[in-house]
């Protein structure tokens, strides 16, 4: 069923990006600001769709000598990128735009825009209408999640296509509009940043060493050296486990067996636990 789901969010990953180049070009080519601003909210779309489908993959690459916990953190890798490029944009938007008030210079929109606008919501349609679809057939919460998503972007793409209609008789409307859509992106940028950078720097959860004490106690056992991880999808755990000297080879990894299985059961977050027996 998964796979289902994943050709669905590579067709709408597929649309979003054309979405996202085509506003994003047209803006520059027929000096749009309002095309390239939202352009570049629509790459945000792309990072999140991208993000989705290369999770459920299949293919993801495995665990190797070189990354033992997995490849996850290149979707954080790739939301840093991505993260940096948009607020650098947004600022580069927001000075132009604020330059070119202070001079007087606000042009109007070109009327060849309005056929971009029409083609872009035509895209944000067939998205939606194609995740409608894939949410019936699979009935998969992601493609459900999805399809509000790009509601959300069809109401955006009306917005903007009033915006520009208002801007035919106000031209300042336009360059207020880019100045809102750069704001907004740069909190996004910034939050997208945030989370990013604490997953690359390994940021974790300082509430699930106590957690995992507490566990090990009620097993009745010594736990010492504890680790914790971020893998990207969660949290991978090494520790060391002293056991009494008369336990047997069976009933140490009996114990064993029962706290791993215990630990992941009671913290969510936590994908692996590696574990080293020690006599007490």
């Amino acid at each position: 069923m998964r796979s289902n789901t994943r050709l669905y969010l590579k067709v709408a990953t597929l649309l979003v990006s054309v979405t996202s180049i085509t506003e994003f070009l047209t803006g520059l080519i027929m000096s749009v600001p309002v095309f390239v601003a939202d352009g570049l909210h629509t790459m945000l779309d792309v990072v999140i769709l991208g993000s989705l489908y290369i999770g459920l993959g299949p293919t993801l690459k495995p665990p190797d000598m070189d990354h033992p916990y997995g490849h996850f953190k290149y979707r954080y890798l790739s939301m840093y990128t991505v993260a940096l490029i948009i607020m650098g944009a947004s600022l580069w938007l927001m000075v132009e735009t604020i330059i070119n008030i202070t001079k007087g210079v606000v042009e109007k929109v070109p009327l060849d825009s309005m056929y971009v606008v029409i083609a872009v919501a035509g895209l944000v349609l067939g998205r939606l209408l194609y995740l409608r679809i894939g949410y019936i057939r699979t009935n998969d919460l992601i493609l459900k999640l999805e399809f509000r998503h790009a509601i959300a972007d069809l109401l955006d793409a009306v917005l903007i296509a009033a915006t520009m209609v208002a801007s035919l008789v106000i031209p300042l409307i336009q360059p207020i509009a880019v100045l809102a859509i750069a704001t907004y992106l740069i909190y996004l940028g910034i939050n997208y940043f945030k989370e990013s950078i604490n997953v690359l720097l390994d940021q974790v959860n300082p509430g699930i060493a106590s957690r995992v004490y507490g566990i090990a106690r009620d097993h009745n056992v010594t736990v010492s050296d504890i680790k914790v991880k971020n893998t990207g999808n969660g949290y991978a755990i090494d520790l060391v486990v002293k056991v009494p000297g008369w336990y047997s080879v069976e009933d140490a990894h009996r114990i064993v067996n029962e706290l791993e299985g215990d630990i992941i059961r009671s913290i969510p977050s936590v994908v692996a636990v590696n574990t080293h027996v020690e006599p007490a």
